[in-house]
């Protein structure tokens, strides 16, 4: 997505992207949501990634049946991301990217399990609802 006209770049100097998690029922699209474009890697795939289609802008990756939105780091203002408190997946890093990266939070090769019982919490205090995000019309092929 970062290889659109006039994206932000969404990869870091690691090769990983920075998501901040956030309760669906805590997301608002303001202004703009008329704008918002799905981007899926297979037609079939229920996770989508979501972007601003005027600027090429990735807002967020959602699971479909999940609870959570995935938004991503770049739509913060420097020096307002929030802080961050591990990272997942590392796996999917190579080697020598992942021994490079800094021990400053838990870096998990998969999904750590204070990571779903994070999750889990949030899930419970919704209710045990998924709520469906709307106001996205339509889909880019990239």
């Amino acid at each position: 997505m970062q290889s659109l006209p006039s994206a932000p770049p969404v990869l870091e100097p690691n090769g990983g992207t920075r998501f901040i998690l956030y309760r669906k029922d805590r997301v608002r699209f303001l202004e703009g949501a008329h704008l918002l474009k799905a981007f899926r890697l297979e037609p079939e795939s229920s996770t989508r990634r979501v972007l601003a289609a005027c600027c090429n802008t990735p807002i967020f990756l959602e699971f479909q049946n999940g609870h959570w939105l995935s938004l991503y780091g770049c739509l913060w203002p420097a020096g307002t991301l929030p802080r961050l408190e591990l990272r997942t997946m590392t796996s999917d890093l190579p080697a020598d990217r992942a021994r490079a990266l800094p021990d400053d939070v838990p870096n998990s090769k998969t999904q750590s399990v204070s990571f779903f019982v994070k999750l889990l919490g949030a899930w419970i205090a919704m209710g045990f609802r998924s709520p469906k995000v709307t106001g996205v019309s339509g889909e880019i092929q990239v």
